[in-house]
């Protein structure tokens, strides 16, 4: 028998002691929003008072994974195009959807938000001109301060349009708080974006400087990631690109406040679309929070949060429980269903890109200075 490595050990170690703690997160979120919330896990019976609004929702689901995955593009394309001389257009679009298919069932599967890193994995393992892991971290980055922002503003827009219970008050307030918190660290991420992507050079050199203590070497890496991130942040802060990208979020967060809205009536909640919209920027606050695996228990208290804002969850019973549980389901199961042709696209492009017989070897980064 030969000995046990001591290195896999040890990682397997971390690896349980990460799923125990991120289970344990979720029994203790979970039991929060029985507790506090009464929301029952497990609703005793799902009634569809409405199958033509749960037909839409189930097939917006389609048109939702399309639009999130397609917005990377605006940042990869030029990136692309420069890095190859103008030979190629665009990011290769087999990589920017199945990336976008297969990493959104990994970040619900995976604890801690964990999943987070799988995108521009993947991305960088398509190996296209240009793009490196720091400009597949900078651009999945970037679009998610741009998510947050817009988060924000649904939330308080929706707050204010939409009739907030008399007894909401103190869990308005709170969610409130909540809210100007998060849209102040998305804020000041989105000005570091700017700053650095008006000098890239500069930041550069200035990390590099302020990394001098780890060494010559050291501190040029260092640097040139940090160059390489705020440059492929200047690539998407470019006034169309920008403004492309955002009209598409705008889309693109219409459909999931739609979405949900339609997964409402299905259950026979009487959610108004502020309300709806409301709820849909409660709850992507609350899975931003690193928790369990599935996004169990942050989606739980994110959605009951929000519903108890609108709603006496006592009295209206089945309706918020089957929506609760409804709205859980609906994007695991899709994001599912969606990743078994994000699969087979990347596949498809391992299979064309050039030297594919190492395809699945990490290779060199493309972004890197040659």
């Amino acid at each position: 028998m030969s000995p046990r490595d001591p290195t896999t050990s040890r990682g397997r170690g971390r690896t349980a002691a990460l799923w125990t703690a991120s289970i344990a997160a979720s029994v203790v979120l979970l039991w929060l929003a029985q507790t506090r919330f009464g929301v029952q896990l497990v609703p005793d019976d799902l009634v569809l008072v409405d199958v033509a609004s749960a037909v839409l929702a189930i097939g917006l689901h389609p048109i939702y994974a399309v639009l999130r995955a397609m917005r990377l593009g605006f940042a990869l394309d030029p990136i692309v195009a420069h890095a190859s001389g103008g030979t190629q257009a665009r990011f290769d679009r087999a990589v920017l959807y199945g990336s976008g298919f297969v990493s959104f069932l990994v970040l619900l599967l995976l604890p801690f938000k964990l999943g987070e890193a799988s995108r521009p994995i993947l991305l960088a393992r398509g190996r296209r001109p240009g793009v490196g892991m720091a400009e597949a971290v900078a651009a999945v980055g970037l679009e998610r301060v741009i998510d947050g922002l817009m988060i924000c503003a649904m939330l308080f827009g929706g707050l204010a349009l939409a009739q907030v219970g008399a007894s909401a008050g103190g869990a308005l307030a709170n969610v409130a708080r909540f809210g100007q918190g998060m849209g102040v660290l998305f804020l000041i991420a989105f000005a570091c974006a700017l700053a650095a992507a008006r000098a890239p050079g500069s930041w550069g050199r200035g990390v590099a400087r302020v990394a001098a203590p780890l060494g010559p070497r050291g501190a040029a890496a260092l640097g040139g990631i940090v160059t390489r991130l705020a440059e492929t942040f200047a690539a998407l802060l470019d006034a169309r690109r920008l403004a492309a990208l955002v009209a598409v979020s705008l889309v693109y967060w219409a459909v999931t406040v739609l979405q949900l809205w339609a997964v409402a009536r299905a259950c026979g909640l009487p959610l108004s679309p502020a309300a709806a919209a409301a709820t849909v920027a409660i709850i992507g606050l609350s899975i931003q929070l690193p928790g369990g695996p599935a996004q169990t228990g942050t989606f739980q208290v994110g959605a009951a949060a929000a519903l108890s804002l609108f709603f006496e969850l006592e009295q209206i019973g089945g309706p918020a429980h089957g929506f609760v549980a409804s709205m859980f389901a609906l994007p695991l199961l899709g994001a599912a269903v969606m990743a078994v042709p994000g699969a087979v696209l990347l596949a498809r492009a391992r299979a064309a890109a050039p030297g594919n017989a190492d395809a699945g070897a990490p290779g060199p980064d493309p972004g890197a200075p040659a």
